[in-house]
Protein backbone atom coordinates (compact mmCIF):
# COMPACT_ATOMS: atom_id res chain seq x y z
CA UNK A 1 0.00 0.00 0.00
CA UNK A 2 2.91 2.67 1.15
CA UNK A 3 4.76 1.94 -2.49
CA UNK A 4 0.89 2.73 -3.95
CA UNK A 5 0.21 6.04 -2.26
CA UNK A 6 4.12 7.20 -3.12
CA UNK A 7 3.60 6.62 -6.58
CA UNK A 8 0.36 8.69 -6.78
CA UNK A 9 1.62 11.61 -5.10
CA UNK A 10 4.76 10.89 -7.55
CA UNK A 11 2.37 12.11 -9.93
CA UNK A 12 0.72 14.72 -8.42
CA UNK A 13 4.19 16.03 -7.08
CA UNK A 14 5.30 15.84 -11.13
CA UNK A 15 2.40 17.98 -11.79
CA UNK A 16 2.55 20.85 -9.21
CA UNK A 17 6.39 21.07 -10.83
CA UNK A 18 5.28 21.41 -13.99
CA UNK A 19 2.51 24.05 -13.30
CA UNK A 20 5.44 25.45 -11.43
CA UNK A 21 8.09 25.31 -13.55
CA UNK A 22 5.14 27.16 -16.43
CA UNK A 23 4.29 29.65 -14.33
CA UNK A 24 8.21 30.52 -13.86
CA UNK A 25 8.52 31.11 -17.90
CA UNK A 26 10.22 27.70 -18.30
CA UNK A 27 7.26 25.97 -20.34
CA UNK A 28 4.77 27.67 -22.69
CA UNK A 29 1.93 26.52 -25.04
CA UNK A 30 5.09 25.37 -27.83
CA UNK A 31 6.65 22.81 -24.98
CA UNK A 32 3.10 21.23 -24.73
CA UNK A 33 2.55 20.58 -28.03
CA UNK A 34 6.10 19.13 -28.53
CA UNK A 35 5.67 17.30 -25.10
CA UNK A 36 2.40 16.47 -27.03
CA UNK A 37 4.26 14.83 -30.11
CA UNK A 38 6.64 12.55 -28.01
CA UNK A 39 3.56 10.59 -25.99
CA UNK A 40 2.02 9.69 -29.05
CA UNK A 41 4.47 9.09 -31.59
CA UNK A 42 6.69 7.22 -29.29
CA UNK A 43 6.75 6.62 -25.24
CA UNK A 44 3.19 6.03 -25.31
CA UNK A 45 3.50 3.76 -28.55
CA UNK A 46 6.57 1.67 -26.86
CA UNK A 47 4.63 1.60 -23.53
CA UNK A 48 1.96 -0.34 -25.27
CA UNK A 49 4.49 -2.80 -26.55
CA UNK A 50 6.16 -3.42 -23.46
CA UNK A 51 2.44 -3.87 -21.54
CA UNK A 52 2.00 -7.27 -23.98
CA UNK A 53 5.48 -8.71 -22.66
CA UNK A 54 4.10 -11.04 -20.65
CA UNK A 55 1.03 -11.11 -21.99
CA UNK A 56 -0.97 -14.94 -21.39
CA UNK A 57 -3.78 -15.33 -23.67
CA UNK A 58 -6.94 -16.46 -22.09
CA UNK A 59 -9.61 -16.66 -23.86
CA UNK A 60 -12.46 -16.75 -21.13
CA UNK A 61 -10.92 -12.99 -20.61
CA UNK A 62 -11.49 -11.54 -23.69
CA UNK A 63 -14.69 -10.06 -23.13
CA UNK A 64 -13.16 -7.88 -20.33
CA UNK A 65 -11.77 -6.10 -23.76
CA UNK A 66 -15.15 -5.61 -25.11
CA UNK A 67 -16.61 -3.96 -21.80
CA UNK A 68 -13.67 -1.45 -21.40
CA UNK A 69 -14.87 -0.45 -25.06
CA UNK A 70 -18.48 -0.18 -24.05
CA UNK A 71 -17.42 1.59 -20.52
CA UNK A 72 -16.14 4.72 -22.66
CA UNK A 73 -18.93 4.50 -25.39
CA UNK A 74 -21.40 4.53 -22.08
CA UNK A 75 -19.39 7.69 -20.58
CA UNK A 76 -19.02 9.81 -23.62
CA UNK A 77 -22.77 9.01 -24.89
CA UNK A 78 -23.48 10.81 -21.00
CA UNK A 79 -21.20 13.39 -21.70
CA UNK A 80 -22.35 14.19 -24.77
CA UNK A 81 -26.18 14.02 -23.17
CA UNK A 82 -25.08 16.23 -20.42
CA UNK A 83 -24.07 19.20 -23.15
CA UNK A 84 -27.02 18.53 -25.34
CA UNK A 85 -28.31 21.90 -25.28
CA UNK A 86 -24.84 23.86 -25.21
CA UNK A 87 -22.21 24.45 -28.16
CA UNK A 88 -20.80 21.82 -30.66
CA UNK A 89 -17.38 22.72 -28.51
CA UNK A 90 -18.50 21.46 -25.04
CA UNK A 91 -20.31 18.57 -26.52
CA UNK A 92 -17.42 17.48 -28.07
CA UNK A 93 -15.20 18.16 -24.69
CA UNK A 94 -17.98 16.13 -22.78
CA UNK A 95 -16.88 13.77 -25.07
CA UNK A 96 -13.73 13.26 -24.04
CA UNK A 97 -13.52 14.20 -20.58
CA UNK A 98 -16.55 12.03 -19.32
CA UNK A 99 -14.48 8.60 -20.95
CA UNK A 100 -11.14 7.33 -20.84
CA UNK A 101 -9.46 5.44 -18.00
CA UNK A 102 -5.53 5.63 -16.77
CA UNK A 103 -5.13 2.42 -16.05
CA UNK A 104 -1.63 1.80 -17.77
CA UNK A 105 0.09 3.97 -15.24
CA UNK A 106 -2.10 4.12 -12.04
CA UNK A 107 -4.41 1.51 -11.65
CA UNK A 108 -1.92 -1.35 -12.41
CA UNK A 109 0.25 -0.50 -9.97
CA UNK A 110 -2.83 -1.66 -7.17
CA UNK A 111 -3.45 -4.56 -9.58
CA UNK A 112 -0.25 -5.92 -9.50
CA UNK A 113 0.35 -4.94 -5.82
CA UNK A 114 -2.59 -7.00 -4.58
CA UNK A 115 -3.83 -9.27 -7.35
CA UNK A 116 -0.77 -10.30 -8.65
CA UNK A 117 -0.42 -11.75 -12.47
CA UNK A 118 -4.16 -12.18 -13.10
CA UNK A 119 -4.87 -8.57 -12.33
CA UNK A 120 -2.32 -7.32 -14.18
CA UNK A 121 -3.98 -9.65 -17.44
CA UNK A 122 -7.59 -8.48 -16.60
CA UNK A 123 -6.34 -4.57 -16.54
CA UNK A 124 -4.63 -5.07 -19.57
CA UNK A 125 -7.30 -6.64 -21.33
CA UNK A 126 -9.59 -3.57 -19.87
CA UNK A 127 -6.65 -1.29 -21.06
CA UNK A 128 -6.80 -2.88 -24.89
CA UNK A 129 -10.86 -1.79 -25.32
CA UNK A 130 -9.99 1.45 -23.42
CA UNK A 131 -7.24 2.50 -25.44
CA UNK A 132 -8.98 1.87 -28.61
CA UNK A 133 -10.93 4.68 -28.07
CA UNK A 134 -8.79 6.81 -25.81
CA UNK A 135 -5.95 6.65 -28.82
CA UNK A 136 -8.27 7.30 -31.39
CA UNK A 137 -12.14 6.74 -31.85
CA UNK A 138 -12.87 8.93 -29.20
CA UNK A 139 -11.15 11.73 -30.53
CA UNK A 140 -12.67 11.09 -34.13
CA UNK A 141 -16.33 10.74 -32.69
CA UNK A 142 -15.61 14.32 -30.72
CA UNK A 143 -13.46 16.28 -33.70
CA UNK A 144 -16.75 14.86 -36.20
CA UNK A 145 -18.93 16.62 -33.67
CA UNK A 146 -17.26 20.26 -33.57
CA UNK A 147 -16.82 19.80 -37.55
CA UNK A 148 -20.40 21.83 -39.49
CA UNK A 149 -19.28 19.08 -42.37
CA UNK A 150 -21.91 16.10 -42.94
CA UNK A 151 -20.37 12.62 -41.61
CA UNK A 152 -17.71 11.62 -43.91
CA UNK A 153 -16.79 7.88 -43.25
CA UNK A 154 -13.52 8.24 -44.86
CA UNK A 155 -12.22 11.15 -42.73
CA UNK A 156 -13.36 9.48 -39.18
CA UNK A 157 -11.56 6.55 -40.60
CA UNK A 158 -8.53 8.61 -41.31
CA UNK A 159 -8.59 10.14 -38.13
CA UNK A 160 -9.04 7.14 -36.07
CA UNK A 161 -6.04 5.63 -37.91
CA UNK A 162 -3.83 8.10 -38.28
CA UNK A 163 -2.58 7.48 -34.20
CA UNK A 164 0.25 5.84 -33.97
CA UNK A 165 -0.56 4.49 -30.32
CA UNK A 166 -4.44 2.96 -31.90
CA UNK A 167 -2.37 1.52 -34.84
CA UNK A 168 -0.01 -0.41 -32.17
CA UNK A 169 -2.84 -1.52 -30.28
CA UNK A 170 -4.50 -3.10 -33.01
CA UNK A 171 -1.08 -4.38 -34.12
CA UNK A 172 -0.07 -5.85 -30.55
CA UNK A 173 -3.83 -7.16 -30.35
CA UNK A 174 -3.55 -9.37 -32.98
CA UNK A 175 -0.09 -10.61 -32.19
CA UNK A 176 -2.24 -11.53 -29.00
CA UNK A 177 -4.42 -13.57 -30.56
CA UNK A 178 -2.65 -14.94 -32.98
CA UNK A 179 0.30 -15.93 -30.71
CA UNK A 180 3.31 -14.07 -32.16
CA UNK A 181 5.86 -12.92 -30.12
CA UNK A 182 8.34 -10.32 -30.72
CA UNK A 183 12.33 -11.02 -29.46
CA UNK A 184 12.82 -10.04 -25.93
CA UNK A 185 15.13 -7.43 -27.36
CA UNK A 186 12.05 -5.66 -28.67
CA UNK A 187 10.26 -5.50 -25.08
CA UNK A 188 13.33 -4.76 -23.21
CA UNK A 189 13.85 -1.36 -25.63
CA UNK A 190 10.35 -0.60 -25.67
CA UNK A 191 9.95 -0.50 -21.88
CA UNK A 192 13.27 1.64 -21.92
CA UNK A 193 11.25 4.01 -23.98
CA UNK A 194 7.48 3.46 -22.41
CA UNK A 195 9.09 4.00 -19.01
CA UNK A 196 9.34 7.80 -19.74
CA UNK A 197 5.14 7.94 -20.97
CA UNK A 198 3.46 8.19 -17.26
CA UNK A 199 6.10 11.18 -16.48
CA UNK A 200 5.89 13.20 -19.61
CA UNK A 201 1.58 12.34 -19.33
CA UNK A 202 1.80 14.01 -15.91
CA UNK A 203 4.31 16.63 -16.90
CA UNK A 204 2.09 17.83 -19.94
CA UNK A 205 -1.20 17.81 -17.62
CA UNK A 206 0.72 20.08 -15.56
CA UNK A 207 1.60 22.22 -18.13
CA UNK A 208 -2.23 22.00 -19.05
CA UNK A 209 -3.39 23.12 -15.36
CA UNK A 210 -4.62 26.19 -14.49
CA UNK A 211 -5.89 27.31 -11.17
CA UNK A 212 -9.26 28.27 -11.59
CA UNK A 213 -11.17 30.75 -9.23
CA UNK A 214 -14.27 31.35 -11.93
CA UNK A 215 -17.44 30.01 -10.07
CA UNK A 216 -18.83 28.81 -13.23
CA UNK A 217 -15.75 26.73 -14.35
CA UNK A 218 -15.28 25.11 -11.32
CA UNK A 219 -19.16 24.35 -10.78
CA UNK A 220 -19.05 22.58 -14.10
CA UNK A 221 -15.72 21.25 -13.42
CA UNK A 222 -17.44 19.58 -9.76
CA UNK A 223 -20.53 18.09 -11.75
CA UNK A 224 -18.57 16.22 -13.95
CA UNK A 225 -16.57 14.50 -11.83
CA UNK A 226 -19.73 14.10 -9.59
CA UNK A 227 -21.63 12.76 -12.95
CA UNK A 228 -18.47 10.37 -13.88
CA UNK A 229 -17.98 8.33 -10.65
CA UNK A 230 -21.41 8.15 -9.77
CA UNK A 231 -22.31 6.76 -13.52
CA UNK A 232 -19.15 4.52 -12.65
CA UNK A 233 -20.24 3.30 -9.18
CA UNK A 234 -23.30 2.32 -10.44
CA UNK A 235 -21.99 0.36 -13.23
CA UNK A 236 -19.74 -1.36 -11.01
CA UNK A 237 -21.91 -2.27 -8.31
CA UNK A 238 -23.98 -4.21 -11.20
CA UNK A 239 -21.27 -5.57 -12.33
CA UNK A 240 -20.20 -7.09 -9.26
CA UNK A 241 -23.48 -8.05 -8.16
CA UNK A 242 -24.85 -9.58 -11.45
CA UNK A 243 -21.29 -10.41 -14.13
CA UNK A 244 -20.53 -14.05 -14.14
CA UNK A 245 -17.13 -13.69 -13.49
CA UNK A 246 -15.53 -15.06 -10.63
CA UNK A 247 -15.01 -12.74 -7.56
CA UNK A 248 -11.37 -12.23 -8.33
CA UNK A 249 -11.81 -10.97 -11.89
CA UNK A 250 -14.96 -9.09 -10.48
CA UNK A 251 -12.95 -6.82 -7.82
CA UNK A 252 -10.02 -6.14 -10.28
CA UNK A 253 -12.54 -4.45 -12.87
CA UNK A 254 -14.44 -2.69 -10.53
CA UNK A 255 -11.51 -1.00 -9.26
CA UNK A 256 -10.18 -0.28 -12.69
CA UNK A 257 -13.50 1.01 -13.65
CA UNK A 258 -12.54 4.34 -10.58
CA UNK A 259 -9.01 4.97 -12.35
CA UNK A 260 -8.41 9.09 -12.77
CA UNK A 261 -9.36 10.51 -16.15
CA UNK A 262 -6.40 8.77 -19.03
CA UNK A 263 -4.26 11.73 -19.42
CA UNK A 264 -4.98 11.40 -22.86
CA UNK A 265 -8.06 13.28 -22.55
CA UNK A 266 -5.72 16.73 -22.21
CA UNK A 267 -3.92 15.91 -25.84
CA UNK A 268 -7.38 14.96 -27.58
CA UNK A 269 -9.03 18.14 -25.73
CA UNK A 270 -6.27 20.22 -27.37
CA UNK A 271 -6.97 18.58 -30.97
CA UNK A 272 -10.21 19.39 -30.78
CA UNK A 273 -9.31 22.81 -29.95
CA UNK A 274 -11.12 23.01 -26.09
CA UNK A 275 -10.36 23.98 -23.48
CA UNK A 276 -7.13 22.47 -22.33
CA UNK A 277 -7.31 24.44 -18.33
CA UNK A 278 -10.32 22.94 -17.84
CA UNK A 279 -9.52 19.10 -19.01
CA UNK A 280 -5.92 19.73 -16.95
CA UNK A 281 -7.88 20.49 -13.44
CA UNK A 282 -10.57 17.74 -14.15
CA UNK A 283 -7.73 15.78 -14.99
CA UNK A 284 -5.44 16.05 -11.68
CA UNK A 285 -8.26 16.66 -9.25
CA UNK A 286 -9.71 12.92 -10.71
CA UNK A 287 -6.26 11.49 -9.86
CA UNK A 288 -6.92 12.89 -6.06
CA UNK A 289 -10.21 11.36 -5.81
CA UNK A 290 -9.46 7.92 -7.58
CA UNK A 291 -6.37 7.35 -5.11
CA UNK A 292 -9.13 7.92 -2.48
CA UNK A 293 -11.49 6.18 -3.35
CA UNK A 294 -9.49 2.78 -4.49
CA UNK A 295 -7.74 2.50 -1.41
CA UNK A 296 -11.07 2.53 0.15
CA UNK A 297 -12.32 -0.11 -1.78
CA UNK A 298 -9.02 -1.99 -1.21
CA UNK A 299 -9.68 -2.01 2.41
CA UNK A 300 -13.34 -2.46 2.24
CA UNK A 301 -12.96 -5.98 -0.21
CA UNK A 302 -10.08 -6.80 2.29
CA UNK A 303 -7.44 -6.96 -0.74
CA UNK A 304 -3.63 -7.82 1.45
Amino acid sequence: MDQVLIKAAGYIFIIIISYLLKRKGLFDFKDQRTIMKLIMNITLPAAVIAAFANFEKDTRLISITVIGLCMNLIMSGIGYLVALRKSRKDRAFNIINYSGYNIGTFAMPYLQSFLGSLGIVVACLFDAGNAIMCTGVTYAIASQVTSKEKFNVKDFLHKIFSSVPFDVYIVMLFCYFTDIRFPKAVYSIASLIGNANAFLAMFMIGLSFEIVFDKGILRQVWTSLFIRYSINSVIAYLFYKYSPFTNEVKTIVVLIMFAPMSALNVINTIKCGGDKEKSGLLNSLSIVISLTIITILVIKLNLK
